[in-house]
């Protein structure tokens, strides 16, 4: 099945990080399965922001190995572990690079480039799961650009007893924004 789908936790109010870029928030909720291993099996490539990346890379080893990553990064990336490699192109050129895999693509992060995607028409579904916390400010889930307004389906809803929601969305294939 191919696709490129936004998987990602935000909290209540919005936000997928605090202020300093931490997801600490998110551990009172590692207890439970959520489905992870199902989703990230269903995967062929995954493509990420600089900043996702380096924060990823703070928990240790690289948790994708095996996969390819796409990495935007104007700078590079030292040393990148196996099947990681830096994209070096615009956000334009990397949506229709997206838009041509045969493979599902899992957009991890962060709001920029998620809100990007959006706006060029490359993400295809969003599977966002709610938390039951409110930060009051941190890194938004959709943060820079302003995806267009778009009409989205909803395909299914989750809830566990902690007070997770999965809300799982398609979006209609979208055109890429005008400047």
């Amino acid at each position: 099945m191919s696709g490129r789908v936004a998987y990602i936790a935000a909290s209540l109010d919005g936000f997928i990080a605090a202020e300093d870029g931490s997801v600490a928030w998110l551990e009172a909720f590692q207890a439970t399965d959520y489905g992870y291993a199902d989703f990230f099996g269903g995967i062929g490539m995954l493509v990420m922001g600089r900043a996702t990346y380096d924060q990823v890379l703070r928990f240790g080893p690289c948790p994708y190995a095996g996969k390819p990553c796409l990495v935007l990064s104007r700078r590079g990336i030292a040393h990148p572990p196996a099947g990681v490699e830096a994209w070096k192109g615009d956000l334009a050129s990397l949506a229709a690079h997206l838009r041509a895999a045969k493979e599902r693509v899992w957009v991890v992060g962060g709001g920029q480039l998620i809100a990007g995607l959006l706006a060029e028409g490359a993400i295809t579904e969003l599977d966002l799961f709610v938390m039951p916390v409110l930060l009051g400010r941190g890194i938004p889930l959709f943060a820079g650009v302003h995806p267009p307004a778009q009409q989205l389906t909803l395909l299914d809803t989750q809830t566990w007893p902690n007070g997770v929601v999965r809300l799982r969305y398609a979006i209609a294939a979208a055109t890429p924004a005008k400047a």
